[in-house]
């Protein structure tokens, strides 16, 4: 009897100690993320923060962070935006309690940060920048857009770009900070190894930004470059992309070079084998080619049994940089004949594009849209794709002016055609008029 009784307390024991692993395992699904209590820790923060500054919460923001708080998930990706003030006592958003309560909670967890319509003064610009200095944001993404930015407040944003070691895409679209403030941002780009897209339209830019983005995208990692709406002309976008063409140039050349070294040693183990298959019909073979043929042998099995092991995968590296560019959209950037190049101008600068949709094996999109580069720009743009599609390296999609014959605009459209018309965001406005 008192051994039953021993094992009964054993089996209950047992039993014990498998309830509480399966406490400890419940416990850990609620909570083991610590997403649930971040968010609604942000939340609360948040709603404090509005309360000390006489504002309202961004709708927006604040049924992200409920409902991410209910489904115990993190917000990674924040939209503020304005919300208009309709009647007297209505309290406006603001932008600083939303920054003031990621730092205030360290929310690690936020990677895209997207400002729509605000008008950000300089304490604004100043708070965010000491923000994106803060090592500990995985900031990847930052769109500023149609917040009213001068080129004083560029200047101080810029100051903060080296320290973004994650960021890859950067939006200022409807800041009108003009060539002043193109400078200040590309002076910032230059520490920044990350970057890889950067969005400049309709930010008043004329001829001197041409050269200072050109020096930034020949000489850091971008690749992607957007700046409809802006009057570069002929003269600036020359100055822009003029080390790519030369770039593509180099690499054209060296393709030309490893085809002829290709086709060479195609040639010489086409003789070889010749020789090879004469001696085994006439049975000549040397007694040097069979000492070969056996070493070779040994080697093979060598191989054989280092395959066994799998091999790891490599990291992947940082992005390349230097003078390539993947998508350029430049509509409505008074590429013709009506700015201070003359009525040349447009020939000589699409002559360059020609060069670089023949030869780069890197772009990927060309939007000229809306510039008049006339039927002999066209024609130089149509060369260079027909070119390409004869080399074989990979489609480009194109868009143009339709002013031109229209052989000449069809032939651009069937060798260039994907390239879709970006759709304008919910109350953003078009190019300003004075």
């Amino acid at each position: 009897m008192p051994k039953g009784k021993k094992k009964g307390k054993g089996k209950g024991k047992g039993k014990g100690k498998d309830k509480d692993k399966g406490k400890g395992k419940d416990k850990g699904k609620k909570g083991g993320s610590g997403a649930d209590n971040d968010s609604k820790k942000l939340l609360k923060v948040y709603e404090k923060n509005c309360g000390l500054t006489n504002s309202q919460m961004c709708p927006g923001i604040r049924s992200l962070l409920k409902a991410a708080a209910e489904d115990d998930k993190v917000v990674t990706k924040f939209i503020l935006e304005s919300v208009p003030v309709e009647k007297e006592g209505d309290m406006p958003v603001l932008f600083d309690p939303f920054i003031m309560s990621l730092r205030h909670e360290r929310y690690k967890h936020v990677q895209d940060i997207h400002i729509w319509d605000y008008p950000m003064g300089h304490e604004n610009v100043a708070s965010l920048s000491l923000f994106l200095e803060k090592p500990y944001y995985p900031i990847r993404l930052l769109e500023l857009m149609d917040c009213i930015i001068p080129a004083p407040s560029v200047r101080r944003l810029a100051q903060a770009l080296p320290c973004c070691d994650m960021l890859t895409t950067l939006v200022l679209d409807y800041n009108e900070f003009g060539d002043e403030g193109c400078k200040y941002l590309c002076a910032g780009l230059e520490r920044n190894y990350t970057l890889l897209s950067l969005s400049l339209c309709y930010c008043d830019l004329n001829i001197p930004s041409g050269s200072v983005l050109g020096h930034i995208l020949s000489t850091t990692a971008l690749r992607d470059l957007f700046l409809d709406g802006n009057e570069l002309q002929c003269e600036g976008v020359t100055e822009l992309i003029k080390l790519c063409v030369d770039q593509s140039e180099t690499e054209a050349y060296q393709r030309e070079e490893d085809a002829k070294r290709k086709a060479e040693e195609e040639a010489l183990q086409a003789e070889k084998e010749k020789i090879y298959h004469y001696e085994v019909t006439t049975g000549e073979t040397s007694g040097s080619e069979k000492e070969s043929k056996g070493s070779g042998k040994k080697k093979k099995k060598k191989g054989k049994g280092k395959k066994k092991g799998k091999k790891k995968k490599e990291p992947a590296g940082p992005p390349p940089v230097g003078p390539w560019v993947r998508k350029l959209h430049l509509a409505d950037n008074g590429i013709d004949g009506y700015g201070d190049g003359g009525s040349f101008a447009p020939v000589i600068c699409m002559r360059l594009f020609r060069k670089l949709v023949m030869n780069s094996s890197f772009l990927e999109e060309l939007d000229l849209e809306d510039n008049h580069i006339g039927e002999l720009g066209g024609r130089q743009l149509m060369e260079g794709l027909e070119f390409r599609k004869e080399a074989k390296l990979g489609g480009v999609k194109v868009r143009t002016s339709h002013q031109m014959t229209t052989d000449t605009f069809n032939t651009i459209v069937k060798l260039g055609s994907g390239l879709k018309k970006k759709g304008k965001k919910k109350g953003k406005k078009g190019k300003k008029v004075a």
